[in-house]
């Protein structure tokens, strides 16, 4: 499902000498195996960044035959001779790394057919209709998280798109802790993440699919998710930054509101927007079970802890990445 974009910043490192040639060889390659690959498909508008299954390791060897080729019995090289050591030690270095088994090693679902199953699954219609899906991003590595954030909005916009009774069927993406991947601009890394949220903020309700944001820092999110949210439900918030932007959201009149941010209690919530005629202060429900969300007690834990810890057990689930 990665497009072509997504596969250069994910296997290419671009402050490579060779980077340019790394770029135009993966284009023409990806497009050859997305082609082999589906030719019993029957596509006729099959391009380089069409949603079907293709070999990854297959690619990989595509490039690692092109950086050994020799002519002649070995008398003259290629031209790609040796132009690929860095990608090829790149690739070996994240396919040896179970943390990247999800991209590089699918265990399942490894045929263009089985799309329909895993969009059944990412929208809650599979053997067990579900109308929540929860996609747990913290055993992802860091450097790979923003192209993951940016598929799951890429998904959930196509679908809908796609979908002839989406007006029956919208989509909701709530984005928790939305700051670490939806910021205003400035890192490279998160440009596709955004571009992704922001357009389902611009254009996703022609299509019935909303966002929702969630973020302890609202002055650090993208200003043009932000302009067009409808609502904001704002828990406490103490920092004079994000109170001002708080304030500024409020009508004329209504603005001395926001000075009770700072001194909301938990649970407790401000409403401005849409949903509600005026500035609104309210008690939300807690959650039963609560969430396992809670601060570590410190100084208890330190007064009555254990005295020794199993650090080899630690280490065991350290090198299995299991927790």
């Amino acid at each position: 499902l990665l497009t072509y974009a997504e596969l250069v910043d994910f296997l290419i490192d671009k402050t490579d000498p060779t980077a340019t040639l790394q770029i135009a060889y993966l284009r023409d390659v990806l497009y050859a195996l997305r082609k082999k690959a589906n030719a019993h498909l029957g596509l006729e508008q099959l391009s380089v960044d069409s949603p079907v299954y293709f070999s990854i390791k297959e690619l990989y060897l595509h490039f690692k035959q092109a950086n050994e080729q020799q002519l002649d019995f070995g008398k003259t090289k290629g031209t790609l001779y040796g132009a690929f050591d860095n990608f090829l030690v790149r690739f070996q270095s994240m396919y040896n790394d179970k943390r990247y088994d999800f991209l590089l090693r699918p265990q399942k679902r490894t045929k263009s057919e089985h799309l329909e199953d895993l969009l059944r699954d990412f929208v809650g219609l599979g053997e067990e209709k579900r109308q929540v899906t929860v996609i747990d991003l913290s055993p992802i590595p860091s450097d790979v998280r923003p192209m993951v954030s940016s598929q799951i909005a890429r998904l959930a916009y196509e679908f809908n798109y796609w979908n002839p009774k989406r007006r029956e069927f919208p989509i909701l993406l709530v984005c928790e802790e939305a700051h670490q991947y939806l910021p205003k601009e400035g890192d490279p890394a998160l440009a596709a993440t955004r571009k992704a949220m922001e357009r389902i903020a611009k254009e996703g309700r022609k299509y019935g699919v909303a966002l929702c944001v969630i973020s302890q820092r609202p002055t650090e999110l993208s200003e043009t998710v932000l302009a067009q949210c409808s609502n904001y439900l704002c828990l406490r918030i103490s920092n004079p930054d994000d109170q001002a932007y708080v304030r500024g959201l409020m009508p004329e009149g209504e603005a001395d509101m926001a000075e009770t941010l700072a001194s909301l209690s938990r649970g407790e919530v401000l409403a401005v927007g849409d949903a509600t005629p005026l500035p609104t202060r309210f008690q939300v429900d807690v959650p039963n079970p609560p969430p396992a969300s809670a601060d570590v007690p410190l100084s208890e834990s330190w007064r009555t802890g254990p005295d020794d810890l199993d650090v080899a057990d630690i280490v065991n689930h350290w090198w299995q990445q299991k927790r």
